[in-house]
């Protein structure tokens, strides 16, 4: 009896391992997730809402993201690579006007979105590139 026991739990524990296996291996799969998702994306926002991504100073890489939601609804802010890799995420306070900067100047080279969702709906999305330009300054003098 105990021998059965021993090997049920054993049976058991494989179980789990397999199981926490498979949605590790899930969690980096956005095929699968895309396609179950795409019945409820929304290409544009609302009526509305009103959604706004201004760069003040073309020099620095500081954005300003304004939403007018007058509806109030929660919506999830999500900046990502061009990998679909979320490297930032904020719950957006309830408010019919919000705005908040983001600093991008530690980001290197690459196509990142901002992406706005209310519930599964996504409801904006902007893209902003950041390319690195350099420039050679020739000069010649006479003495």
């Amino acid at each position: 009896m105990p021998k059965t026991i021993g090997m049920a739990f054993a049976a058991l524990l494989l179980a789990a391992s397999a199981a926490t296996a498979q949605e590790k291996v899930f969690a980096y799969n956005t095929a699968g997730a895309k396609s179950a998702a795409s019945k409820h994306i929304v290409t544009e926002a609302p009526a509305a809402f009103k959604v706004k991504l201004l760069q003040p100073k073309k020099d620095a890489l500081v954005f300003r993201l304004s939403v007018e939601n007058p509806g109030a609804d929660k919506v999830i802010l999500m900046i990502k690579d061009r990998n679909s890799n979320v490297l930032h995420r904020e719950v957006i306070p309830a408010t019919p006007v919000f705005t908040g900067r983001y600093n991008l100047q530690g980001l290197e080279d690459g196509n990142y979105t901002f992406e706005l969702r209310s519930g599964k709906n996504r409801i904006a999305q902007k893209t902003v590139e950041i390319k690195t330009e350099l420039s050679v300054n020739r000069t010649g003098s006479v003495e």
